[in-house]
């Protein structure tokens, strides 16, 4: 989380190019939206046997538990024209590179066209919204965007492969309540592995997520490193904010 925002702040500060980033948590982590209380929805005595981390976002939405997945993020400060979008055109605009990235692998994947108000639940990929990505009706890409006066900020996670018992264990809930959301999320939460059919890893997504948003945005992407001025920003964000109670427990 520290980087990301880190990419957005030196983007404004130094002129640097917008930036796809992709990576993974280790150990697995469940990160809350920035309004979610941690307090009162997660299970942290659950987290500790199972062995994951928490981060609270800077974005909203509900919580992610990053295990077995690709995260993502897309950083572009001002000015760019994406930037003149409102949030809910430029989300979809840039989520069409990761549409074309599951079309790339062979899949059929497609915005959700309404808000699931039926399930209750602290996870995003139990309810479905305007701004996710499903295949045959299940979710498969749960992302979210804020922005702010360096410019935007998008990510989120695009699922290799689900362990929805592990999802539902990550929050406070009444055993009977979490084997309903467990049943519910085998209809609703679905991963590229099982939808393709076929064993669907990191790499994969890695290569064809670069080969889609080429496509989409109609620019050629070059790997690059973390400059040293962009590790300094992220270190002091993580020491001073993403690794603190005051972030992570604020409501």
């Amino acid at each position: 989380m520290a980087i990301d925002e880190a990419l957005l702040i030196a983007q404004a500060n130094f002129g640097t190019p917008p930036v796809l980033r992709v990576y993974q948590f280790e150990p697995p982590t469940l990160s809350i939206g920035y309004f979610q209380s941690a307090n009162k929805e997660v299970d942290f005595e659950n987290l500790k046997i199972m062995g994951f981390d928490f981060v609270r976002r800077p974005t909203g939405g509900r919580a992610v538990l990053h295990d077995k997945e690709l995260t993502y993020s897309i950083t572009i400060a001002y000015p760019n024209k994406i930037l003149e979008m409102n949030l809910l055109d430029s989300f979809h605009f840039l989520s069409k590179g990761i549409i074309r990235a599951i079309e790339i692998m062979g899949g059929n994947a497609y915005f959700s066209q309404s808000e699931d108000r039926e399930v209750s639940s602290p996870s995003c990929f139990a309810s479905p919204t305007f701004s996710d990505i499903l295949m045959n009706g299940k979710k498969v890409v749960g992302s979210a965007q804020m922005r702010n006066k360096f410019g935007l900020l998008q990510h989120g996670s695009i699922l290799y492969k689900v362990d929805i018992e592990s999802i539902f264990k990550c929050f406070k809930l009444e055993e009977k309540q979490r084997e309903k959301l467990i049943e519910i999320g085998k209809h609703k939460i679905s991963s590229l592995s099982d939808e393709l059919r076929r064993e669907v890893g990191f790499k994969d997504i890695k290569e064809t997520l670069k080969k889609g948003m080429e496509e989409v945005l109609g620019e050629k992407m070059v790997e690059s490193n973390l400059t040293k001025e962009e590790l300094e920003i992220a270190y002091d964000l993580y020491k001073n904010k993403y690794n603190t109670l005051e972030w992570n427990f604020m409501k």
